[in-house]
């Protein structure tokens, strides 16, 4: 039987997105299955790796099968991305230990603190190393029973086929314990910060196959026993992929639950087998932790769901830009970049009682294009082709918004996503495709641009020199509001 069909699964935030193609990147299946966050308190995001990925992906990957009626015997091969970094902690039977703790988790900033303090390391809130070390003093008992640390992709990987894994990718940002130059681990360093190397699992490179289906993960699939699985990687990877972004001089705006910057110093094509956040061809140029999700937090949570998200579109379009005064800090979960600031807290500012829902709307896109360019704005990283994907571009004010404050053109791809990525992914690590340019000339032929209006690029100059003040003018009180808030603790 021909094997000639690909499957990509995206672990996002908030769903997972299972697709399936043909080697000519036709869609034939594609299924989502949304998930819940767990936030037990402010700061904490967590996910259950069974409810919310593994059983996302089992869903995905039998939908997909059904809906197709393609033969399993001719899928060549599978390959999981996702959001990283995670802890994931699995015990010696390879069950989670607890629920998983998100990259975008801020509960370690005092053990990141001590790292950086006692040990010298460059520390952030989004490393696992430090989130490990909260375990060990806060819950000491399951850090205990941790016989190895994955992420989401590397879990379904596992799940498939019995395998531990973690890419090189995910194992570079893990949190200062792997060598960057020889691609190994540095145990020495898990130990100097007192934790057990033990956990760190065996690299591979996002290509290469890591194991083959087994007959368990068949049987709860439907896939064929002996599929081969790839190591898949982080999504900022895949999002390169699937939108096309390939070449040198090109980027990407991703709006996905966070608001992500991406940047290409190489082509892809000269990065084949390695993956370009390693070797220094790709770049993030900026990140906004609650870039897309806010959205959902403003209609979910402030709205009360109240108003459809088409409606909010319209009341907003329908004030002017600048949102007549009201600007907006969207650090939800805290500040990324340019400035690495976990204390950051949202801002809505200049409320008056003539403000409607869709200037707070208006202002929460617009905060959003401001931080990105804020950020950019440090990259000095000329780009001549800007993509933008991820469920938030699909807003076309948003796209509008963007387009104007940055002063560039923007390119949607519709049938772009993580998901068609991770399967194209698949098959160039499968032998399938030997560049990356059939996926952006080929798979991804459709496209939407939307032009700045370069009279409301010169306008948001202005704005968003203010809020350059603005946010300067309130980060010392996130230090106050947070020193009122949370009592000293130990440090590890």
């Amino acid at each position: 039987m021909t094997q000639s069909y690909l499957l990509g699964v995206d672990i996002g935030t908030s769903s997972v997105k299972t697709v399936l193609v043909d080697r000519d990147g036709r869609r034939l299946a594609q299924h989502t299955r949304a998930h819940t966050i767990l936030e037990p308190q402010p700061g904490f995001v967590e996910q259950d790796a069974d409810e919310a990925w593994w059983a996302g992906a089992r869903e995905g990957i039998r939908a997909c099968l059904e809906q197709s009626g393609v033969h399993p015997g001719a899928i060549a091969g599978i390959c999981a991305s996702g959001m990283v970094p995670n802890l994931c902690p699995l015990d010696r039977d390879g069950r989670p230990v607890r629920p998983a703790i998100l990259y975008r988790d801020n509960r370690a900033i005092r053990e990141a603190d001590w790292l950086r303090q006692e040990l010298g390391w460059e520390s952030t809130l989004q490393d696992v190393t430090p989130k490990l070390l909260w375990l060990k003093s806060h819950e000491p008992e399951q850090y205990a029973r941790i016989e190895v640390v994955l992420n989401a992709h590397s879990y379904i990987a596992y799940r498939l086929t019995g395998v531990y894994s973690a890419d090189h990718d995910i194992a570079a940002i893990f949190g200062n314990v792997y060598d960057a130059e020889h691609h190994v681990w540095q145990p020495e360093r898990m130990r100097e910060a007192g934790l057990d190397p033990k956990v760190l699992p065996p690299l591979y490179w996002p290509m290469d196959t890591v194991g083959h289906v087994t007959a368990e993960a068949a049987a709860e699939t439907g896939l064929a026993a002996g599929t081969p699985v790839l190591a898949g990687t982080g999504d900022s990877y895949t999002i390169l992929v699937g939108t096309g972004t390939v070449e040198a001089g090109e980027g990407l705006i991703y709006l996905g639950t966070a608001g992500t910057f991406l940047g290409l110093e190489r082509d892809l094509d000269q990065q084949i087998g390695t993956s370009p956040f390693i070797t220094g061809g790709a770049r993030f140029l900026g990140n906004v932790l609650t870039g897309g999700e806010i959205t959902r937090w403003f209609r979910d949570t402030v709205l009360m769901r109240s108003i459809s998200y088409e409606e909010l579109e319209r009341a907003a379009a329908a004030v002017p830009p600048g949102a007549d005064g009201l600007y907006a800090l969207p650090h939800l979960l805290g500040e990324r970049t340019p400035v690495l600031d976990p204390l950051a807290k949202g801002v809505l500012f200049g409320l008056t009682n003539t403000h409607t829902a869709g200037h707070m709307y208006r202002a929460l896109l617009e905060g959003v294009a401001y931080a990105l360019r804020d950020s950019y704005e440090h990259s000095a990283l000329p780009l001549s082709r800007v993509a933008i994907g991820g469920g938030g571009s699909n807003c076309l004010l948003w796209r509008q918004i963007i387009a104007d404050v940055l002063g560039q053109e923007l390119i949607h791809l519709p049938q772009g996503d993580n998901a068609i990525g991770t399967s194209y992914l698949a098959g160039m690590g499968l032998g399938m495709f030997d560049s990356f340019r059939t996926v952006r000339d080929v798979w991804l032929r459709e496209k939407e641009i939307t032009q700045p209006d370069p009279a409301e690029t010169e306008r948001y100059s202005e704005r968003f020199a203010f809020y350059q003040e603005l946010t300067g003018m309130v980060r010392p009180a996130f230090q106050r509001l947070a020193d009122q808030s949370h009592p000293e603790e130990e440090r590890p």
